[in-house]
């Protein structure tokens, strides 16, 4: 079997108008992740070689391929129900933001900390 490949420099659709492919390849997820924090595992990801439980509501995200630097952007999102209401954020670059690694730290709206069932962290930017 041949291996080919597919060039294009916009993409377009037929009523949408086009995009610039560049767009794609900007904002496209370097890492990902979805992990359950209460076992912990992540259950599934791109380019996250492993999970360090710190304590209770937090964990360490460890990179399989680094960031160039530590201002990538990091979208995140809790989960459990909507009556615990769970919030996880990124830890700053001082403790938990590195090139090497993300820091996740969860808590109920209320700040008392706790390991959810479900935490999701997306990561963006340019790899080393």
């Amino acid at each position: 079997m041949a291996l080919g490949k597919i060039k294009a420099d916009t993409l377009e659709h037929s009523t949408a108008g086009s995009l610039d492919t560049q767009y794609i390849v900007a904002g496209s997820p370097r890492a990902w992740f979805q992990a359950n924090l209460e076992t912990p595992v992540v259950q599934q990801s791109i380019n996250i070689a492993s999970i360090t439980d710190v304590q209770a509501g937090r964990h360490d995200f460890t990179y399989t391929n680094n960031f160039a630097q530590r201002t990538y952007a990091c979208p995140t999102g809790g989960g459990g129900s909507t009556s615990n209401n769970t919030l996880a954020n990124v830890a700053t670059p001082t403790d938990g933001k590195l090139t090497s690694k993300v820091r996740a730290d969860t808590q109920y709206a209320h700040s008392t900390v706790f390991d959810p069932a479900e935490c999701c962290i997306a990561s963006i930017g340019d790899l080393a």
